[in-house]
């Protein structure tokens, strides 16, 4: 089974929103804006637009296991990434150094853009993620979630329940939450302490886990604009067994996870 692109998407500017850039964050920013070259150069009018928001400075155990190098501790994040983005590749993106929900309860608006790319370190994060996409108000089209432990990462392209696919009776696409419900659970508590040394940090977190969650991240949405479509929108990793697993755009293997498709109406609901 296929998912087709929302055409939506193939013949305006697509505004995409990176949550976190941190480990996963940074990384795909910089795979973002090769992307955008990419969808030029294959014919797509505008290419992307992408806004970062990241409330988290550059601390010294981040210089070797993310993209930072010495003279960038102490500056937010977001912005030391987009505007050596810009620099280098001529964009004119943006960048927010706070957290998501806070730039919108300040702005008293709801936020939405085509594409939310997550890459979050803990559940609360991800639980206030959940509740932007499935606000009956939203307007996203999808939602893109990379997630990972010392060893092991998910990436999942899901769609916001308000979407279906873009061909008649084409199944909509589930998100990280609804293959994983257990990331909404709030009795289970988060340890997203901050490291205070790069040894510390790379005890709690592989040193390329987030290279090759990235890498997979960015493969779907090269595929979803320059094919038109996919068959998996997901990828499972183990580091640790070398090994990793597509997910399937089929409701058995949904089935597989837990997950039943629901219709329109419920799914919009169940945020």
């Amino acid at each position: 089974m296929e998912h087709r692109i929302d055409r939506a998407l193939l013949d305006r500017r697509v505004a995409l929103h990176l949550i976190g850039v941190g480990g996963n964050g940074a990384q795909m920013a910089a795979c973002l804006a090769r992307l955008d070259i990419a969808m030029k150069a294959l014919g797509h009018p505008y290419g992307l637009h992408v806004t970062a928001f990241d409330a988290d400075r550059v601390s010294e155990a981040n210089v070797g296991r993310q993209l930072y190098s010495p003279a960038d501790v102490g500056r937010f994040k977001a912005l030391v990434t987009i505007h050596r983005l810009n620099q280098f590749y001529g964009l004119d993106w943006t960048a927010h150094p706070v957290r998501y929900e806070d730039y919108q309860r300040a702005r008293r608006m709801h936020l939405d853009a085509d594409i939310l790319i997550s890459c979050v370190d803990s559940r609360a994060a991800r639980r206030a993620i959940h509740a932007q996409v499935f606000h009956p108000h939203s307007n996203y089209r999808y939602w893109l979630d990379l997630g990972n432990t010392e060893s092991t990462a998910q990436v999942v392209l899901g769609q916001a329940p308000k979407r279906t696919g873009s061909v008649e009776g084409a199944p909509h696409l589930p998100c990280v939450t609804e293959l994983f419900p257990e990331l909404l659970d709030e009795t289970v508590p988060d340890d997203n302490r901050p490291s205070c040394s790069v040894r510390v940090s790379l005890a709690s977190q592989g040193l390329f886990v987030n290279d090759v969650a990235v890498r997979f991240a960015a493969q779907l949405l090269y595929e979803l604009f320059s094919r038109g479509g996919i068959s998996e929108h997901g990828v499972m990793v183990n580091l640790d067994s070398k090994r990793s697993g597509p997910i399937e755009v089929d409701p058995k293997t949904w089935q597989r996870f837990g997950y039943v498709q629901a219709t329109e109406e419920e799914a919009i609901h169940a945020g």
